[in-house]
């Protein structure tokens, strides 16, 4: 009877103690999940920034290669006129 009652008790404070580290390392480990997950958007939102200041940073660039070669094509031009100015200008 009371043998038996002192087993049963320390059954259930056995399977009440594993429970209790079982749960301990469930939050653990979920809460190491969740820094994982919040760390991992973290690193994604700044990858994405970056993303888009190099998209920026790219645009600007052609933008400026395009005025580049306007101006280059211009200056041709223009070189070219006074080349021909200088040509007849020789000639005359």
């Amino acid at each position: 009877g009371s043998r038996c009652l002192v087993l049963i008790t320390m059954s259930l404070g056995l399977i009440c103690a594993l429970l209790l580290v079982f749960i301990i390392l469930q939050h653990i480990t979920i809460t190491a999940e969740r820094d994982l997950v919040k760390s991992y958007k973290n690193t994604v939102e700044e990858f994405n920034q970056t993303i888009n200041s190099l998209q920026d940073n790219y645009t600007d660039l052609m933008n400026e290669k395009l005025q580049l070669q306007n101006n280059f094509s211009s200056l041709s031009q223009q070189k070219l006129e006074l080349e021909s100015k200088v040509t007849s200008s020789e000639r005359g």
